[in-house]
């Protein structure tokens, strides 16, 4: 056996395959709460509570199908079957989710946002789950998996913040109607995003599972479960041992804190535009594209720049620099009432604009570079687990956390969907003026959260235990010989 590197070609074919999912959580995580809520006026708390469920059937839908195409023997090998039932679906409920209903009633709303919202979820879960359970077959090399991980990020944040622009450029222009920051509840814009991001998806997907397709004579091939007997006890055990892992369990205690964590912040971003810093979608078009071309850049450089480093370490120095800059712009701002001398720029204001960016900027490239070395770390399980189990379970070590990470997540959706109602945004087409209380009370709260969970999560992650050397040893032992590329 071979311990393979996978050739630019690969790189580019697997990395393509994240613009699909990086268009739907851009809108997922960024419009689709504000979409129900602002523009169609569904209560919040309902709106969040059918989100919140949604992340619940994805929470265990991403597990199943992981361990099932792990032992997937097909023509088509494990990944593939799964990829490409899972890219039209995705495509057509994605378009669905954002056309406007015929019924606009709180029950409607709800129901057809709680449908529309699995059958995004668990489509996407058919297609990216087996296609990110790919990555650690295509390389075994320590440094390559992390320019792998880079090189997919970097191909997502094209696909998400690269939808972002459009949108905002374009998608959602000032009217007589809706002038200022109120052109983020212009409803034609939701019908653009919706077909334009439908096409997207299913194009980027069925190229990037086409481009994949001839390497999968070289993929693993499972265990014929016929001839050593199958049962669902046998395969709780094999779970249980799998997931035992130490250095996994850490990952996944890290996760569930920042799962969390995000959930509390899970669609609030239009919320800020609108109300907190007042932009208009004009304004801060460039913010988006920005923020690719920084991720772009770390997800290409992430490999020469931390190449020979240890990981962990690394990781957990980018962490910490952005836990502690993050908030710092709304810490600012909310202080400012509080003081005799201005400590902010005010809104509307090219210095604020300025600095906004700047930090923005500076906070992706910290986040996106750890990001890919958590990835990169979560791969190297893979071949740690092999050794002690003697099964290769990328399927079940890359998406077995999303149980009870998306659990925890869909816990801080519904929280945040209460507190938006608690706070006052249950009010449809507000005006800018009245929604002063209500963001400044969501600020503060933010500001409270990231003082606490981030640095709860860093402190987990240090305590995964891979290192270089560790790695190495197990290529090793379990016969892989040099690095050749695939």
């Amino acid at each position: 056996m071979h311990t393979h590197r996978a050739s630019r070609g690969t790189l580019n074919a697997f990395g393509f395959g994240a613009i699909a999912s990086g268009v739907k959580n851009h809108v997922f995580g960024g419009w689709v709460l504000v979409y129900y809520n602002q523009v169609l006026g569904l209560d919040p708390a309902l709106a969040g509570l059918a989100l919140a469920l949604a992340l619940v059937v994805d929470a265990i839908t991403d597990p199943l199908v992981g361990v099932w195409s792990d032992r997937m023997r097909t023509r088509w090998g494990r990944r593939h079957p799964f990829m490409y039932a899972g890219i039209l679906p995705f495509a057509v409920s994605f378009y669905a989710l954002l056309q406007p209903p015929a019924d606009l009633s709180q029950n409607g709303l709800f129901v057809r946002l709680l449908c529309l919202a699995v059958a995004v979820r668990v489509s996407m879960t058919l297609y990216e789950i087996p296609r990110g359970a790919l990555g650690p077959e295509l390389t075994k090399d320590y440094d390559q998996r992390t320019q792998l991980v880079g090189w997919s990020t970097s191909y997502g944040w094209f696909g998400g913040a690269g939808f972002a622009w459009l949108t905002l450029a374009f998608l959602l222009p000032e009217t007589a109607e809706y002038q200022g920051s109120r052109a983020y509840l212009n409803p034609d814009g939701y019908r653009d995003m919706a077909w334009i991001g439908g096409v997207i998806i299913f194009a980027t997907g069925m190229i990037s599972t086409l481009g994949l397709h001839r390497h999968i004579p070289a993929l693993h091939v499972p265990e014929d479960d016929s001839a050593t007997g199958f049962s669902p006890r046998k395969l709780s055990q094999e779970i249980v041992e799998t997931l035992s892992n130490r250095s996994w369990l850490m990952l996944f205690a890290a996760g569930l804190v920042f799962a969390l964590y995000v959930g509390l912040h899970s669609n609030t971003d239009r919320y800020y535009d609108l109300y907190f810093w007042q932009w208009t979608p004009e304004h801060v078009q460039v913010f988006p594209v920005v923020h690719m071309f920084i991720a772009i850049s770390c997800g290409l450089l992430a490999y020469p720049l931390t190449r020979g480093r240890d990981k962990k370490r690394t990781a957990i120095g980018l962490f910490l620099l952005s836990a502690t800059l993050g908030p710092l712009p709304v810490v600012l701002r909310l202080l400012d009432p509080l003081v005799s001398v201005a400590l902010f720029p005010a809104n509307g204001t090219d210095v604020l604009w300025w600095l906004l960016l700047l930090h923005g900027a500076f906070v992706v490239s910290l986040v996106v570079t750890g990001f890919i070395l958590v990835g990169s770390m979560t791969a190297d399980i893979v071949e740690e687990s092999q050794r002690q189990t003697g099964r290769r379970s990328e399927g079940l070590l890359t998406t077995g956390p999303a149980l009870a990470q998306k659990m925890v997540s869909a816990g801080g959706v519904l929280i945040v969907g209460l507190l938006l109602s608690a706070f006052g945004f249950s009010v449809p087409n507000p005006s800018v003026e009245s929604m002063q209380e209500p963001i400044r009370n969501l600020a503060i709260f933010h500001v409270a959260l990231s003082l606490s969970l981030p640095w709860v999560s860093i402190y987990l992650v240090g305590k995964y235990t891979i290192t270089r050397h560790g790695h190495g040893q197990d290529i090793r032992s379990l016969g892989y010989a040099e690095a050749e590329e695939a």
